[in-house]
């Protein structure tokens, strides 16, 4: 499965999320490692936290930005 695949069926990207060539082949060459450091985070933040710091997102946010 590719990395696409993994990151949208754990809920880390939006299924109807597209992708240019760059991005897509950026996103395909992350690690296992990198990939399963994604999902566990995105499993870990409880809709309370999304609420509290994504601003106007509000609990029924699907995404969060992470800057690093």
């Amino acid at each position: 499965m590719a990395n696409i695949d993994t990151l949208k069926s754990n809920g880390v990207i939006a299924q109807s999320a597209t992708f240019n060539e760059a991005d897509t082949k950026f996103i395909n060459d992350l690690t296992p490692a990198e990939v399963n450091a994604l999902v566990s985070i995105k499993g870990k933040l409880t809709p309370e936290f999304v609420a509290n710091h994504i601003g106007s997102a509000g609990p029924t946010a699907k995404a969060i930005g992470i800057v690093f």
